[in-house]
């Protein structure tokens, strides 16, 4: 049953295509983030999802956001000029459900994966997808056809 859900859930991945040969015509500005973009991330993180790995708990991360945030922020700034984020903050922890009422349970299609992702690491990716959202909805790159999330 374990390779069965293996393939279901984690199939080989798709060949990447080559960048372009060509630089964009415009560069992208320097990204520039602030204290308030970190406590909007740890505002929207849910505060009773399960931890994870490190099991600080999300409410934990929330009702320490003003001590946080600027060591948050550095964390960011610091890891984009090194391009570095720590390995501790890709681990997730995986649990297989049931889904309920499936009258087989032998099949794949009956289970789903449920991940937790280490809090501190969520918050951090959420700053910068945010950034990267609205960078691209002010310059016009996403389709007209582009929408949810």
């Amino acid at each position: 049953k374990a390779a069965l859900l293996h393939r279901k859930f984690f199939p080989p991945a798709t060949p990447v295509p080559p960048p372009p040969a060509a630089p964009p015509s415009s560069p992208m500005p320097a990204l520039t983030f602030t204290t308030a973009h970190v406590l909007r991330a740890i505002a929207c993180i849910s505060p009773w999802k399960a931890p994870g790995p490190s099991g600080i708990p999300n409410v934990a991360i929330a009702s320490a956001r003003n001590i946080l945030a600027p060591v948050l922020l550095a964390i960011l700034e610091a890891g984009l000029r090194l391009g570095y984020f720590p390995d501790s903050w890709r681990i997730f922890i995986t649990a297989t459900l049931r889904k309920p009422g499936k009258s087989d349970y032998t099949v794949p299609g009956a289970y789903r994966p449920i991940a937790e992702e280490e809090g501190l690491g969520k918050v951090i990716e959420s700053v910068v997808a945010d950034w990267l959202s609205e960078f691209a909805e002010r310059t016009g790159m996403l389709s007209k056809n582009q929408f949810g999330g």
